[in-house]
């Protein structure tokens, strides 16, 4: 959506129904939508929304109960296996776990390095228990 406003301004200047967009869609966490849209930079509609003051309302919140699953499952399973349980991010999941101190077992690394290196599927298959 390029605008005659902003070809005589150039491509860093928003017009109203830029900044409309950015209100509209940014916090509900559609922002690489609003990049496409606007044929802008991801970087660039961040620094927008965050010069004009606003946040995404996507942020999940941590329960009492995923907490104590994390602490419960994080020392002897995987993290994608923690991940897929709780429905988040494997990064999301890390960085609880070191918020919280918590650390994998030594017999889950041993187990980990006992598996082959080659074929990351393999290793999956037998993290899970499938293999």
């Amino acid at each position: 959506m390029i605008t005659k406003e902003r070809r005589l301004y150039g491509p860093w200047s928003w017009t109203e129904e830029d900044i409309r967009l950015l209100r509209r869609l940014y916090p509900r966490g559609h922002t690489k939508k609003i990049a496409e849209r606007l044929g802008r930079p991801l970087t660039t509609v961040r620094q927008k929304a965050y010069d004009l003051g606003m946040k995404t309302n996507i942020y999940q919140y941590w329960r009492p109960e995923d907490l104590k699953l994390l602490r419960e499952m994080y020392g002897d399973s995987s993290t994608k296996e923690i991940a897929d349980r709780l429905g988040r991010s494997e990064n999301s999941i890390k960085a609880k776990a070191q918020q919280l101190g918590l650390r994998k077992s030594k017999r889950y690394i041993q187990m980990i390095k006992s598996l082959p290196r080659k074929g990351k599927k393999k290793r999956t298959l037998a993290l899970q228990g499938k293999a």
